[in-house]
């Protein structure tokens, strides 16, 4: 007696952009280390953090996006494997 098998397939995921060097988010996260106290240098320090935290909402829904469609197309895929072993069809692979 042979045992069904599934072989699940993974389309390629999408590399991440790489981030910004350390010594940039220092720059940005730590305004108060390198900026001057009048409000022109505040004002563009707080542009750039919120600039950046745009970025990275935008980021997160990207790959929130990305992850949601991955995990329909696993639970696709794991239920053509359920419906198969089910039926005693012989699926050994699924694409």
């Amino acid at each position: 007696v042979v045992a069904n098998k599934c072989i699940l397939s993974f389309p390629e995921v999408m590399p991440v952009p790489e981030q910004p060097a350390e010594a940039e988010n220092a720059t940005i996260l730590s305004p108060g280390l390198n900026a001057s106290n009048d409000d022109g240098s505040q004002t563009e320090t707080t542009s750039a953090i919120l600039a950046s935290v745009k970025e990275q909402e935008l980021q997160f829904e990207r790959l929130t996006r990305e992850l949601e469609a991955e995990r329909q197309i696993v639970a696709t895929q794991l239920e053509r494997c359920k419906l198969g072993s089910e039926t005693g069809g012989s699926m050994s692979s699924i694409r």
